[in-house]
């Protein structure tokens, strides 16, 4: 028969419920609920016959007794005496086939219609050798009439009271029935519908024609299962049969002790057709063990992993052939556990439902419900599974498909919430001796999101083993912090939680292995993108992040294969590449997390993340977050303790970088450093930035170094080496002239940096491939030749030069220079300044802006005679286009010649269209003069004044003789370089004891002012003169001295260095009256009558010749006594040969002198 829906079966066999919808399955053939009879069966038959017909005369003669109770009247109980009841014993026992009776007492009563029944007390059925075949504690038996009317004794109901049965399950599954506790056998079958069968062929015997029902109360039923080694005692049992007609139906009921000791009830019907196999069957059941159902049949064997009792019915039938039909079953299991094995942990439920069918032929179970409900979480779900084996009877496993739905999840309160999956669908292998559940796919269905799992899941040893796989598609981060349970790898789930915000997951791989109660292992792969990540708490999040996300047992790495970050000050910055790791997240107290990053932003934005707090670099080294331009790619490693307050000290760091591209203003105030690669470096302790580039244009390579930290110096140093140029000198305003530098070299130079203070800048250079010139003072040095530069200055607001040492092939100075704020020089004072071998003093250079700066030597000594200034350094190119500054000269000597100096000297001059200005000074150092240059013919012009043209004279070795006077001298530059045409005029000069001008005297015998000028002197009123005046020498062309007292001519030429004289002239007596004829005379200074003479030799000791006869000519006539002109020398030999040769050996050991004196 098959049932299907829903049926009630009640403890009278007919109110038993099942419910079980079909859902198609296939499984294994069923092979172990049939069972064959013993080969001895038609041999028990004939035994079974001839008790039963014992029992048969025994109940017709206690029925002929009861009909006495007509007599006493119905209702009433009648005791049969003793001697009836030992023939009763005799009579019942001659058909017991061997069996003895024992009975306490018999009683007959004659109930409404004459219907007699007879009662037994204490039966005992006792076999030959005395043991007990079966105990009853009451047998009733109410005969059928007609029959009895006919003369056949025939029952019509049968009750029996404290009945003990045992049946017994051997080991190769068949059943066997005895009365007795150990007794032998009453009935054995294969299966229990074949026993219901043996009882059912009993019913068609004659002597049981008119039986109707049998009631069994008070029945203990032992059951015990060979196969297990367990036994059952079901007490309190009522076990009803009815037949009508050819059908019969079966009812019992029992009280079962379950192995966890609660009590429940059995309740089972079983209906049939008389000769036909053909039946139904019902079970209900009412707070069982799940453990002692599992053991009833295989297909019930897999709830042997609960531990909760079970309320349900069971439906089914069996066909015409003797072959169970598909069995319905409806249970409901109470709050308990799943636990497969003691030493597993169990796990809690609080009640389930299921509805399932189970098909003996193919062994096969369809679940159409299968709920539950448990502090863990609860779901509903469908599906088949096959039986995977039957081992003594039992359930080895089970193969099938099932699909949950609503399926809701909350273990030990792992989650938040409970996590809800509308769908699941899961493959599985249950292998429940031992306990394993292979998972072979199980796919849920998370809104967008595919879930596939797959592994195993057993009792071990020391608890549950498992070995799970799992892998998802796609899924939102929001949806993985909801799933992932706290317990699983707490640390990195933290991390997740509180710096994986928003994105998507992509391709998850889950692996969890575990082992008893050992900690599990976990790895965890999984793909994001556009996320938004917290690598570290101090910095900005990281945007639109793609990386991957993984977990391999206690090791934790994010990498960020893409994304951004957003800094404070300078854009966005790219960290592709940069990854988080947690090395062992089961370390405690202050687990470390280390964080590798890579970046690809703005100089600026790099900047700006790395003085976010904690770190503050840059506040730290006193710079602003935009200090330059640039594109900075960098890597570094942070490590610090995961834990909510972190000491700066413990945060452990280093980082290298390159910035390309780079440009600040702020660097340096005023200028633009810019370099093409920068590289960068630095950790918990210092920072360090180095690279070529250029300040302003001028190359230059840089190496800034910053320590920080606790306790570190907040003092910094760039040092690295400049270039020296021309550019330089324009690019930092240094207010040099242009030109003034040419060529290039190399200086090495420290900046160090202070908070609060301005930069200090050291210098150092040794000037190779660097060329300068000083014009003015025609001074220059070779790019080839090597010097040495020195500086110390501090760069604020106006930079300061504190010190300067410049060395070089002819030239030395020291000092310190001031810049204005706006740049430029303001003044550079030299204390201690040397060119060449002829000057050495002090020199200030004052800044004028564009201009040419101002120059004021302050002290010291100049040599011209030694001095580079000529014409043909001049011409060479010597002096700028523009002219210098104002010049300021306070010289405490400027010697002339070797013989000539002034000392005291002071003058200002200006170079603006050629050297012009006034001085003063004392001529070697006595006689006061006065000068005045201008340019004039390309050159210099001088007017030289003095009020003291006899102390002019003599303090320059010209002229020991002269007193007062007043002396105005002009040099003009003549057409050849280095020469000067002069003009003197001197006014009221007094000649006193004149060598020359004695010997003159006296050759011409001229006592009176031969006496004078011995005397007071000789008054000149007026002296002029024209001479050229070379490098050597003096040319005087024409010279005039005239007085009251004679007048004088004079021309020649005069070797400076020697002071040899060769001259030619007229003297002029009585000039005041000789002065007449002075229309007559050749030249100024001669009168009517004259005498011609010539001088020779030395200035101090001269030749003089003097022609007495020339006085007797006229003034025109004395040219014929005169002779020809003195020449230059090199032209015409004014001296001897001796002399020239003497002079001429001087003159090689003398120290060469410049052209221009």
């Amino acid at each position: 028969m098959t049932s299907k829906g829903k049926a009630e079966i009640g403890p009278d066999g007919g109110k038993i419920s099942a419910a079980a919808e079909a859902v198609p399955v296939r499984g294994p053939d069923q092979a172990a609920e049939a069972g064959l009879c013993g080969p001895q069966k038609s041999a028990r038959r004939r035994w079974r016959w001839r008790l039963l017909r014992g029992l048969v005369w025994m109940l017709a003669l206690l029925c002929f007794l009861g009909a006495g109770a007509v007599y006493f009247g119905i209702g009433t109980r009648l005791d049969a005496p003793d001697w009836v009841r030992q023939r009763v014993e005799s009579r019942i026992e001659r058909h017991l086939n061997g069996l003895q009776i024992e009975f306490g007492a018999i009683h007959v009563v004659v109930n409404e219609g004459l219907r007699p029944r007879v009662s037994l007390k204490d039966v005992v059925l006792r076999h030959p050798d005395g043991s007990v075949f079966a105990q009853l504690a009451d047998a009733q038996a109410s005969l059928a009439m007609r029959p009895l009317l006919r003369g056949k004794v025939q029952p019509k109901r049968i009750a029996l009271s404290g009945l003990f049965a045992a049946l017994r399950r051997n080991k190769d599954g068949s059943l066997a029935l005895s009365f007795a506790n150990g007794g032998l056998p009453y009935r054995q079958a294969g299966n229990l519908a074949e026993l219901i069968e043996q009882w059912d062929s009993q019913l068609q015997k004659p002597v049981l024609a008119a039986l109707t029902g049998v009631e069994t109360s008070a029945l203990t039923l032992s059951y015990t299962d060979d196969r297990l080694g367990r036994a059952w005692t079901l007490d309190g049992g009522q076990i009803g049969l009815q037949r009508d007609g050819s059908s019969v139906s079966l009812a019992a009921a029992f009280s079962v002790l379950s192995g966890r000791g609660d009590v429940g009830t059995v309740e089972a019907s079983y209906t049939s057709e008389l000769g036909s196999p053909e039946a139904d069957f019902g079970v209900l059941i009412s707070d069982i063990a799940s453990e002692d159902i599992a053991l009833q049949s295989p297909a019930l064997g897999w709830l042997g992993v609960l531990r909760a009792p079970i309320s349900g019915s069971l439906r089914g039938g069996v066909d015409d052939g003797g072959v169970i039909e598909p069995v319905q079953a409806s249970l409901r299991i109470g709050e308990g556990v799943i636990q497969p094995e003691a030493q597993t942990k169990p796990v809690p439920i609080t009640g389930a439902r299921s509805y399932f069918t189970y098909h003996p032929d193919r062994q096969v179970l369809e679940f159409s419900e299968l709920s539950v409900q448990s502090g863990w979480g609860s779901g509903v779900m469908q599906g088949q599974a096959s039986l995977a084996g039957i081992e003594n009877g039992q359930l080895a496993g089970l193969v099938g498909q099932l699909r949950f739905s609503d399926l809701e999840l909350n273990p030990q309160q792992l989650f938040e919430t409970p996590v809800l999956f509308p769908g699941l669908d899961a493959d599985f292998d249950l292998q429940l001796k031992p306990f394993r559940l292979r998972l072979g796919e199980m796919l849920v269905r998370d809104g967008t999101s595919r879930i596939h799992f797959d592994g195993d899941i057993g009792a071990g040893p020391e608890g549950w083993d498992y070995d799970l796989n799992g892998r998802v598609d796609q899924i939102s981060v929001a949806r993985v912090k909801e799933l992932w349970p706290e317990p699983l790898a707490p640390n990195p789930r933290g991390w997740v939680r509180e710096n994986l915000r928003k994105g998507t997951v992509r391709d998850v791989g889950f692996h969890m292995r575990g082992r008893g109660s050992g900690k599990p292992f976990i790895s965890l792969d999984l793909a994001f993108e556009e996320a938004e990540v917290l690598f570290q708490k101090f910095m900005p999040p990281v945007r639109r992040a793609a990386g991957q996300l993984s977990l391999y047992g206690t090791r934790f790495v994010v990498t960020a294969s893409k994304g951004q970050v957003a800094a404070d000050q300078g854009g966005l910055v790219d960290v592709t590449g940069t990854s988080f790791i947690i090395p062992d997240t089961s370390a405690r107290d202050g687990t470390p997390g280390i964080a590798r990053i890579k970046a690809r932003g703005s100089a600026t934005a790099a900047l700006s993340l790395l003085n976010r707090e904690p770190l503050a670099v840059m506040d730290k080294a006193g710079l602003p977050v935009d200090l330059a331009e640039g594109q900075v790619e960098a890597s570094g490693t942070l490590a610090l303790p995961l834990q909510k307050q972190v000491p700066v000290e413990e945060i452990l760091y280093h980082y290298k970088g390159q910035v390309r591209a780079v440009q600040s203003s702020k660097l340096v105030p005023g200028h633009v450093a810019a370099a093409a690669l920068l590289q960068v470096e630095g950790n918990q302790s210092e920072v360090r930035i180095s690279g070529d580039g250029s300040l302003s244009g001028v190359p230059l390579s840089a190496s800034w170094q910053q320590k920080i930290g606790k306790d570190a110096d907040p003092d910094s140093r760039v040092e690295g080496t400049i270039e020296l140029s021309e550019d330089a000198v324009e690019a930092f305003n240094l207010g040099l002239p242009r030109r003034s530098v040419f060529g290039k070299g190399e200086g090495r130079y420290t900046v160090d940096l202070k908070p609060g203070q301005p930069p200090r800048l050291e210098l150092e250079s040794d000037l190779a491939g660097v060329g300068l010139r000083i014009p003015d003072v025609s001074w220059r040095k070779r790019e080839e030749a090597e010097g040495k530069l020195s500086l110390s200055a501090v760069l604020a607001d106006s930079a300061t030069v504190e010190r300067l040492e410049l060395q070089a092939p002819g030239l030395a100075a020291s000092g310190r220079v001031t810049t204005h704020k706006s740049g430029g020089l303001d003044r550079a004072v030299f204390s201690s300044a040397r060119v060449g071998n002829w000057f050495q003093g002090s020199v200030t250079f004052r800044g004028r802006g564009n201009a040419a700066p101002a120059i004021e030597v302050t002290s010291g000594r100049l040599d011209l005679n030694r001095s580079p200034f000529s014409a043909t350094a001049e011409s060479s190119g010597g002096s700028s286009s523009g002219g210098s500054g104002p010049i300021t000269l306070r010289l405490q000597n400027l010697q002339v010649t070797d013989s000539i100096g002034l000392q005291n000297f002071q003058g200002r001059f200006s170079t603006q269209g050629g050297m012009n200005g006034e001085f003063t000074a004392r001529l070697n150092g006595q006689t006061p003069v006065a000068g005045t240059l201008v340019p004039q013919n390309g050159g210099t012009a001088s007017r030289i004044r003095s009020n003291d043209a006899g102390g002019v004279f003599r303090s320059a070795g010209v002229f020991e003789h002269g007193r007062g006077g007043s002396f105005d001298m002009t040099l003009v530059p003549a057409d050849k370089p280095g020469e000067y045409d002069g003009k003197v005029n001197v006014r009221n000069i007094r000649v006193r004891n004149a060598p020359s001008m004695a010997a003159i005297l006296n050759a011409i015998s001229l006592v009176g002012l031969l006496d004078e000028m011995t005397g007071q002197g000789i008054l000149f009123t007026s002296m002029e003169g024209r001479f050229r005046l070379g490098a050597s020498h003096l040319i005087l062309h024409q010279s005039s001295a005239v007085g009251p007292s004679m007048g004088l001519s004079l021309d020649g030429n005069f070797d400076l260095n020697s002071t040899r004289l060769n001259m030619r002239g007229v003297i002029s007596p009585i000039y005041l009256v000789n002065a007449i004829g002075r229309i007559l005379a050749p030249r100024d200074g001669e009168g009517l009558i004259g005498f011609t003479f010539t001088l020779r030799g030395t200035a101090e000791n001269p030749s003089v010749s003097v022609n007495p006869l020339a006085g007797l000519a006229p003034g025109f006539l004395r040219e014929v006594f005169r002779g020809p002109a003195p020449k230059v020398p090199g032209q015409q030999r004014a001296f001897s040969a001796e002399e020239e040769a003497a002079r001429k050996e001087r003159e090689e050991f003398r120290q060469p002198r410049g052209a221009d004196k």
